[in-house]
């Protein structure tokens, strides 16, 4: 199918790193109906469990190898590991099957990553035999230009009868084009449905001082959805909540939208030292079908066994600014600025007791800086850029 022998240069190694998130603890509470306790992923394939390069992904079916499988070492920034499998193609018309019995009462989210050096057209069809004239349905289709690696992800509501195999179609009109596409995945999803993702680690502070915590809440139904939140005020007040730079306690969502929500909160001036403490964010919606709660641990520190001299001193000068501040503190550990929405738009890893911070790039206002130091992470300083 006109292959060429050196797939080496197919595509650039993509070579970023995510950071995995470190003493987290996620409380996901899914309130589902019967039927839909087996929802969940369907499919997850990233076409690792090829066993030799250059051949057809295992389990798959396609026609004259027009699909093929191997392995680079690559990271599309969104993946903690280093390589992954993929199936590519460079065929002017190319089919890949697998078998799955898709159910008529579910609704499906189908989910893959792809990129190509030329044009193609991507189909996603489900039909009754692994066979171009038995693929009676088409899902989904869409036109994949070169460039960076895309997610496309979309939401099949209605399934018809007779549905026993998905398809996969690529048609492309330059045979010196590849497309190359892997992590697919289909989902059984709800009508109205979320999760909830945390991002601030735990957290150190000194009882009466406000410290920023953040996460994300992916809508994962096929409809728009308000989210509600509910922080619990046994260990915290003083709560003010930001998302996608929207003030309040109920963000607006669209199908397959992730939103980022930074929560302003103030441990209680009585909560004494040594406690166990934590902050848990409930998140509701309109129709109690799902609920989310995430969960961030703090340790109070006891500002009374350390003598006057010795409590943390934090400089930020000069403050107004205009393109640089300094942030002294002893043994800093990272420092992060929001803007006025509470969008986290810098973060900085420090080591040693001061940074200096490049706001050149950031329009005249008042931002936010939060300081995390080896004994704490709750000071947050104003700061006016001029």
């Amino acid at each position: 199918m006109g292959f060429t022998s050196d797939f080496n240069k197919i595509f650039p190694i993509f070579a970023s790193n995510l950071n995995l998130m470190k003493k987290l603890i996620l409380t996901l509470l899914v309130c589902l109906t019967t039927t839909l306790a087996m929802a969940g992923n369907v499919l997850n394939e990233g076409f690792e469990y090829a066993n030799h390069d250059l051949e057809k992904p295992v389990g798959w079916t396609c026609d004259d190898n027009s699909w093929l499988c191997g392995y680079l070492e690559k990271d599309h920034s969104r993946m903690p590991h280093t390589g992954n499998w993929y199936a590519f193609s460079n065929a002017q018309d190319s089919w890949m099957y697998m078998p799955m019995y898709l159910i008529e009462s579910m609704k499906y989210r189908f989910t893959l990553w792809a990129i190509t050096d030329g044009s193609f057209q991507f189909e996603i069809w489900a039909g009754s035999a692994p066979h171009p004239d038995d693929m009676h349905t088409q899902f989904f289709s869409t036109t994949i230009e070169g460039g960076e690696y895309e997610r496309i992800s979309a939401f099949v509501e209605t399934i018809p009868p007779d549905c026993h195999y998905i398809g996969i179609r690529a048609i492309g009109d330059n045979r010196d084009a590849y497309l190359t596409i892997d992590d697919i995945e289909i989902d059984m999803v709800e009508q109205y449905s979320f999760e909830a993702e945390p991002i601030t680690g735990d957290t150190s502070m000194y009882p009466g001082t406000q410290a920023v915590f953040h996460y994300l809440v992916h809508n994962t139904g096929y409809d728009p959805v308000d989210v509600s939140m509910h922080p619990s005020n046994e260990y915290f007040t003083d709560f003010s909540c930001y998302a996608n730079g929207v003030s309040g306690m109920t963000i607006a969502t669209q199908p397959d939208e992730t939103v980022e929500v930074t929560i302003y909160a103030t441990l209680r001036p009585e909560v004494e030292p040594g406690t166990v403490a934590w902050l848990d964010i409930m998140m509701t919606i309109p129709c109690n079908c799902n609920t989310a709660m995430v969960t961030f641990w703090v340790t109070p520190l006891d500002p009374t066994g350390i003598s006057e001299s010795n409590m943390p001193i934090i400089n930020v000068f000069p403050n107004p600014a205009i393109n640089f501040v300094t942030v002294e503190a002893e043994d800093l550990r990272h420092v992060n600025v929001f803007d006025e929405t509470g969008k986290m738009i810098k973060s900085v890893s420090a080591n040693g007791n001061a940074l200096q911070l490049d706001l050149s790039d950031l329009k005249p206002g008042v931002y936010f800086i939060s300081i995390s130091t080896r004994a704490t992470s709750s000071f947050v300083k104003p700061i006016l850029k001029m």
